[in-house]
Formats: C-alpha cells, structure tokens, sequence
C-alpha cells in the first residue's frame, strides 16, 4: 500500500530510472536545481528535495559548486538509514512502499504496560508489513507498529487498512511529533521473518525500535523494525565541540 507520492519523490524516481537506464552515465552532471525547475515546472525547493532523494540512495554525489555528479549506475545493496532530524526520519518512511498484512485493533497486555510506562490499559491500532523499495520492490524491513493515538471512527471490527495507514501518516507529520527515541540491537532473522524478508534463515539481522512522542510528550507511536544485516548500514557524523571563548 502506497500513499499518493511528493512531487520530490516523483523527481527523485525520474531521475534514478534515467540514471539505471544510461540517460547519466557514470560521472555525468544531473540538471542543476534551476535547469529542473525550468523543465519540469517545478519549484527550488522541490528540484533541492528530489536532488536529495537519489543522493541518499547512493547514486550521485552533490558538492557546493560542483553540481551533482552520478557515482554508480546501479543500486546499492544497503540502505542509508543517516538521518539528522525528524523531518528526514520522516520522509524516510515516506519513500518506501509499506505493504500491510496485519491490521487489528488491540489492547495493551500487563507486560506492555510495564514496559511502556502506562498506568491503565491503552486501545492501540497494530499495523504490520514488508516496507520494500518504491523502485525495485526489494525488502528493506519488516515493520510492526502500535498507534495509540487515532481518530474513534477507527473502532471497528475490521479495520480499513488504507485509512488506518492514512490516519498513521497523519499522525507521523512533522508538526504533530517532538521527539524520537532510537534504539538499535542485533538479532537474528527466524525462519518466518527469514521467509517475508526473502533472507536466510538465522541469519544476522538488526533490530530497530523507534518511539514517537508528541510535542505534549505523550507516546503516541511504536514502531519496531527488523533488517537483514546485509541490507542496513547506519551513518553518524560526530564534530568537535565548539570551544567557548
């Protein structure tokens, strides 16, 4: 299931297929931002955005002054998951397709409670897929998520699975979410995640559990997701400090 795309994201798939195709050939100059906005008819920050799109993929290079420049024909095995805000995390989510087999709506259980910090049973929506590439439909993870906040023309016996990942998209913007809590762990792929992820069986995976909390401070979604170790590759830039004068 896949929400209608961003006019970056458009830009960004355009450009990677003409790149796959031999339309840029290796060390070959995109379009500048301004060349993009005048052939598509598109705005500045749209042109920057869809620029950055297929940087974070892997397949060009941008510098200041220098254009943007293809370094690689084909796609990379691993996924770029360096993200320096809430917005990229975001947007992260955003360019994938998120195929949903699992939609129901719950109840926390006295071990979820401890764990999560309530004090009384919370209903939550429980989403769960393979989050796969828009592009060449390879798996990236496989995600389960619990939403406690959603609108109550949700409650119903069977959930819509559209308008559950409407309303989870919604609740997932920018302006509704203060902060994001990570914590990534190694596991080992079971048989049955192995299957969904088209990986070996007990092979090495990473574990990666994120929880989204409002602007209020309130836990408003948990999500867990689970990568083949092959397919994941994690960038941090650390700089020193700034001395005080």
């Amino acid at each position: 299931m896949q929400n209608k795309q961003a006019k970056y994201i458009e830009l960004g798939e355009l450009l990677l297929q003409q790149i796959l195709r031999g339309h840029y050939p290796l060390s070959a100059l995109l379009p500048t931002e301004k060349e993009l906005c005048a052939q598509h008819g598109i705005s500045r920050h749209t042109a920057r955005e869809g620029l950055r799109y297929i940087e974070r993929i892997g397949l060009v290079e941008r510098r200041q002054g220098a254009g943007t420049r293809v370094i690689r024909t084909n796609l990379p095995e691993q996924i770029n998951q360096f993200t320096q805000s809430v917005q990229e995390l975001l947007e992260f989510g955003q360019q994938t397709r998120f195929s949903i087999d699992v939609c129901q709506l719950l109840i926390t259980d006295k071990d979820e409670m401890s764990r999560l910090k309530f004090s009384h049973p919370r209903e939550y929506i429980y989403l769960a897929g393979v989050r796969s590439e828009v592009h060449d439909k390879k798996p990236i993870c496989y995600s389960s998520i619990q939403q406690f906040r959603y609108h109550t023309d949700l409650y119903a016996k069977d959930l819509d699975k559209k308008t559950a990942l409407k309303q989870m998209m919604h609740l997932l913007s920018s302006s509704n979410i203060g902060r994001v809590e990570q914590e990534f762990t190694a596991c080992l792929l079971t048989s049955d995640m192995a299957q969904k992820l088209n990986d070996q069986a007990h092979s090495a995976g990473m574990r990666v559990v994120r929880k989204y909390f409002s602007k209020q401070g309130e836990l408003v979604l948990l999500a867990e997701s689970i990568y083949p170790a092959h397919r994941y590759r994690y960038i941090n830039v650390l700089t020193p400090a700034s001395k005080k004068l």
